[in-house]
């Protein structure tokens, strides 16, 4: 039987090649042409040599998302092996105060934060040991001391986000954790010395207008203090220097 079906005048024949296809045309093989950055069709040596630089070039961002990302993973196991400390529970740290000897942290004002020359000493501080007023210009290293060292500086690094342990007649056994306490934190903003100023025998947790003091040693009791207020990090630190060394 005859075909009865009429054609459609008004259809359009398929279309293949450059018309038929939007964007670039294909290169030879179906690969898709190779453009520069005019977007200027590139063909043979040059185009492979284009290529190459590209393909140089997403190595080379990847490469470098990939160090930036084990960076920041790693710091991120530094500061949480070395910087925060496990938080304390309420009955936790009132069970180690007690057995510390300590009433918990005084809060004090603001005495002064000026400089004063090394043959002035200050005359508003107003706590023991002082936790802010006048001090010298120049604070002190991070680290455990074996000897007492300059209150004057001490009230400097306060300034900038330290926490200061200071400690006079406790047995030698508690000295030492100390000091590995604060050698574990190499680098952290935390000093230890001895005070022979202390009103009496036991140790002295100070942050910017805070104090602590604790007849014995309880290491609990210590890191809630430094959790609490060691920059960075230290959520209830007032020290107004806290991006100072």
């Amino acid at each position: 039987m005859a075909d009865t079906r009429k054609s459609n005048p008004k259809q359009k024949p398929a279309t293949t090649g450059k018309q038929g296809q939007r964007g670039a045309a294909p290169a030879a093989g179906g690969r898709p042409a190779v453009r520069d950055g005019k977007g200027k069709q590139v063909k043979g040596a040059a185009a492979r040599r284009l290529e190459a630089k590209r393909r140089r070039q997403r190595a080379l961002t990847w490469t470098a998302v990939a160090v930036v990302a084990v960076v920041a993973l790693v710091g991120v196991i530094v500061w949480q092996g070395r910087g925060g400390e496990e938080p304390v529970t309420p009955q936790a740290l009132a069970a180690a105060r007690q057995q510390a000897g300590s009433t918990g942290v005084r809060e004090f004002p603001v005495a002064g934060r000026d400089h004063i020359a090394a043959n002035q000493q200050p005359r508003n501080w107003n706590s023991s040991p002082p936790t802010s007023g006048d001090h010298l210009g120049t604070p002190l290293s991070p680290g455990a001391y074996d000897s007492e060292q300059d209150e004057r500086a001490i009230v400097h690094n306060l300034e900038h986000g330290y926490v200061v342990i200071q400690y006079k007649g406790i047995p030698e056994d508690q000295v030492t954790q100390l000091r590995e306490f604060v050698r574990e934190r190499s680098g952290d903003k935390l000093v230890l010395a001895p005070w022979s100023g202390l009103q009496s025998d036991g140790v002295a947790l100070t942050a910017w207008q805070n104090l602590e003091t604790m007849q014995r040693v309880n290491l609990t009791v210590v890191k809630a203090f430094v959790s609490d207020y060691m920059v960075p990090g230290g959520e209830k630190s007032s020290a107004p220097e806290p991006f100072a060394a």
